[in-house]
C-alpha cells in the first residue's frame, strides 16, 4: 500500500465524544420474592438474537456516461473497478497480477529486447517518446520489446462464461476504434503486433524504439466475445450491465438514481466483504452533499464530486466527527512550479543565471506556508517532479533548501546584490554584467488561477529585499507553442504554473533538446532554459528503461541533479481527496491507482 496522509481527528473525536456517552447505568432494584409461591417461577424469555447488520455500502458520486476502460473518467474509473478488473494493475507503483497466472519480467523470461532493422517508410518510436516515420534513404536499428502474457486457468466472466484470450484480443481491437480513448488507445499506437498464442497465452510486440519499464501491464482489457462480438464499441459502451471479472456484478443501473451491485459468484479473487454497493447519483447542488454524509444517506463521497467542493465544508464535517478526508497526491499528481528563466530567448542578461541567486530566492519562499494557505489547491511542499511516496523519490539524496530568509539575503549579499539606498530593493554591487545600481527586480508571470501562490511569493521575495511585478496572463496565450507566449516564447524572469507528474516522462520537462525555440516551432516544456549533458543522459536512461530497478534509478539522479542545478523551484503538491464516515473499513487509497475504490472487495461497514 503506498503511503498516504490521512486525517484522523474526526475518529478521535468521535471515541472522545463516545467515551463521555458511556456512563455506567445505576443497578436495577432488586425484585422482593414471595415466601411461599403459589406457581412454580416463570422462567424470563432469552433476549432475542440481534440481527446482524447487513454489510452495505453507499457510494455517492456523479453519474458517469459510460463505465468502460476504452472511455476513462474519474466517475466511470471509479464505478468500473467495482465490477472490472484488468489483466494486471499497478498498486503502490508496482505491478501485480489480477487475471494473470503471472508477471511477465525480464528475470523468468516472458519479456525481452531484441535489435531490429527499421527500414525507410516504416513507423519507429524516437528517443522523445513521439512515433515518426522513418522518411531517409538508411534502415535503422533500434531495440524491441516483445512481451509474452498467460492468463490464469478457470478464469469465468461474471455470468459464469469462460474468458480466454479471445477476450483480450477482442479487447485489443475495440482499442483501436474511433470512440477510444484513454491509455489503451495510446497503446495501440506503439504495438506493432498483439495475437494469440493459445487459449491462455498472449503476446505483445512493440513498435521499435518504444520502451517501457510499465510492460507488465500491456495486457489488453478482456472484453466479453460471447456477449460482444460483432458489436461496435459506441453500441458497447451504452451497456449498463455488463459481464465482469471483478468482484462485484452490477444488477441495476437506474440513471439519474443509482446502480446496484452484489458480489461475482465467479470472481478470481477473495469473496467481498460487502453484501451489497449502492452507487448513487445525486442530483443537487455541490454544497448539499456534505449533508448526505452526515445524515448517512452516503457512507463515501467520491473524488469527482469531493474535489469539486469546498474544503472548509469537509473540515467543518470532519470537527463533528462525521468523516474522514483521505487525500493525497492522485492518480494524475500535479505540482506548482516556479521556473527560472537562465537564459532568456531575446538574449538579455539575467541575474537568475547566477545559481547563488536561484538559491537565495528558494530560501526566502516559505512552501509550507504557500500550502497552507490554499486548502483544497495545495497539499503539501514538492521537492522534486514526484511525489514522496513515489519508490523514485530521491528523498535524502536531495540538496535541500529550507525556508530561511536570512540565509537567503546572505546569499545575496554575497552575490553582490545589496540595499545600499534604503528603499528595500537590493541593487547591484560589483556583479558582472550588472551596472552598478541596477535594482533585483523580477516579472513573475502566472495564470490567473495561481493569483494566491504568486502573491505569497512576491511577499516573501520582497522580504529578502526583492523586487516583485506579477503578471497575470491568459492560459490560452500562456501555454500556446508561440513565440507571442511569455512562456514558449520564455521572455519571463519567473514563472510560475502547475505541471502533471507522469513518470518517467517528467523528467524530459528539463532535457536540453525540449527547449522551446524557432528550431522545434517553439515546442518543448524546458521553459527554464536548463542545459546539462549529464542530465540529459540520466533523463533519456529513465526513458528508455525496461527494468523498473533501473528507471528509479535513473530518476532519482535526475531529481539530485535539479536540486543541484536548481532551473525550477517545486513548490507545493495538489490534493486529491474523497470523504467517508468513520465506519467504513479497509479504505486503502493508492496515488498509483486511478481509482479511489480500487480493493472494494476488503471494504466492509462496522459499527
Amino acid at each position: 500500500m503506498s503511503k498516504q496522509w490521512v486525517v484522523r481527528l474526526a475518529l478521535l473525536l468521535l471515541l472522545l465524544l463516545s467515551a463521555c456517552a458511556r456512563e455506567t447505568p445505576s443497578p436495577a432494584a432488586p425484585t422482593s420474592t414471595p415466601t411461599v409461591p403459589t406457581a412454580p417461577p416463570s422462567t424470563a424469555a432469552p433476549p432475542p438474537t440481534p440481527t446482524p447488520r447487513v454489510q452495505r455500502l453507499v457510494l455517492c458520486s456523479t453519474e458517469p456516461l459510460t463505465a468502460s476502460p476504452f472511455d476513462p473518467s474519474p466517475a466511470g474509473n471509479d464505478l468500473l473497478a467495482l465490477f472490472y478488473e484488468e489483466p494486471a494493475e499497478q498498486v503502490a507503483y508496482r505491478w501485480e497480477a489480477r487475471l494473470l497466472a503471472r508477471l511477465p519480467s525480464l528475470e523468468n523470461g516472458d519479456a525481452f529486447t531484441r535489435t531490429v532493422a527499421v527500414p525507410p517508410g516504416t513507423s519507429y518510436v524516437d528517443e522523445n517518446g513521439a512515433l515518426q516515420v522513418n522518411d531517409g534513404d538508411a534502415t535503422l536499428e533500434l531495440p524491441q520489446l516483445v512481451v509474452t502474457f498467460e492468463l490464469q486457468d478457470g478464469l469465468q466472466w461474471s455470468d459464469g462464461e469462460p474468458l480466454t484470450s479471445e477476450d483480450v484480443l477482442l479487447g485489443y481491437h475495440l482499442a483501436q476504434e474511433p470512440q477510444a480513448r484513454g491509455r489503451w488507445c495510446d497503446l495501440v499506437e506503439r504495438t506493432a503486433r498483439f495475437e494469440s498464442l493459445n487459449e491462455r497465452t498472449l503476446r505483445w510486440t512493440g513498435i521499435p524504439g518504444y520502451l517501457s519499464a510499465d510492460f507488465p501491464g500491456f495486457c489488453f482489457p478482456p472484453q466479453p466475445a460471447h456477449s460482444y462480438q460483432g458489436k461496435r464499441l459506441a453500441e458497447i459502451l451504452q451497456e449498463r450491465t455488463p459481464p465482469g471479472t471483478g468482484p462485484f456484478v452490477i444488477e441495476s443501473w437506474e440513471a439519474g438514481i443509482e446502480a446496484r451491485l452484489y458480489p461475482n459468484p465467479h470472481y478470481n479473487g477473495p469473496p467481498p466483504l460487502l453484501e451489497e454497493i449502492v452507487v448513487r447519483f445525486p442530483q443537487f447542488n455541490p454544497a448539499q452533499w456534505p449533508s448526505l454524509l452526515a445524515s448517512g444517506e452516503c457512507d463515501v463521497i467520491l473524488p469527482d464530486p469531493a474535489s469539486k467542493i469546498s474544503w472548509q465544508q469537509w473540515v467543518a464535517l470532519m470537527a463533528q466527527g462525521d468523516a474522514l478526508i483521505w487525500a493525497d497526491t492522485g492518480p494524475q499528481p500535479t505540482f506548482q512550479r516556479l521556473d527560472f528563466n537562465l537564459a532568456p530567448a531575446d538574449g538579455r542578461v539575467t541575474p537568475l543565471a547566477d545559481r547563488k541567486v536561484r538559491a537565495a530566492l528558494a530560501a526566502c519562499i516559505d512552501r509550507g506556508e504557500l500550502a497552507m494557505a490554499q486548502p483544497g489547491q495545495a497539499f503539501l511542499p514538492a521537492e522534486t517532479f514526484l511525489p514522496p511516496d513515489h519508490p523514485a523519490f530521491a528523498g535524502g539524496t536531495l540538496t535541500r533548501i529550507p525556508y530561511n530568509p536570512t540565509h537567503g539575503q546572505a546569499l545575496l549579499e554575497g552575490a553582490g546584490w545589496r540595499d545600499v539606498d534604503g528603499d528595500g530593493i537590493r541593487e547591484a554591487h560589483d556583479v558582472e554584467d550588472f551596472p552598478d545600481g541596477t535594482p533585483l527586480s523580477l516579472t513573475l508571470t502566472l495564470a490567473p488561477q495561481y493569483t494566491i501562490s504568486a502573491a505569497h511569493i512576491a511577499a516573501n521575495l520582497e522580504t529578502c529585499g526583492v523586487g516583485v511585478l506579477p503578471q497575470p496572463t491568459d492560459a490560452r496565450l500562456l501555454y500556446a507553442a508561440d513565440p507571442a507566449s511569455p512562456l514558449f516564447g520564455r521572455t519571463f524572469d519567473l514563472v510560475l504554473f502547475g505541471w502533471w507528474a507522469e513518470a518517467p516522462q517528467v523528467c524530459g520537462a528539463w532535457r536540453s533538446g525540449r527547449i522551446p525555440g524557432e528550431e522545434n516551432a517553439w515546442i518543448g516544456e524546458n521553459f527554464s532554459g536548463y542545459v546539462s549533458e549529464v542530465y540529459d543522459e540520466t533523463c533519456q536512461r529513465a526513458l528508455t528503461a525496461v527494468d523498473a530497478g533501473a528507471q528509479h534509478a535513473a530518476l532519482r539522479e535526475a531529481e539530485e541533479l535539479l536540486s543541484q542545478d536548481l532551473p525550477t523551484l517545486f513548490l507545493t503538491w495538489r490534493p486529491y481527496w474523497f470523504v467517508a464516515r468513520p465506519e467504513v473499513q479497509g479504505l486503502q487509497p493508492d496515488a498509483s491507482n486511478p481509482t479511489a475504490i480500487w480493493n472494494s472487495e476488503e471494504l466492509s461497514v462496522g459499527e
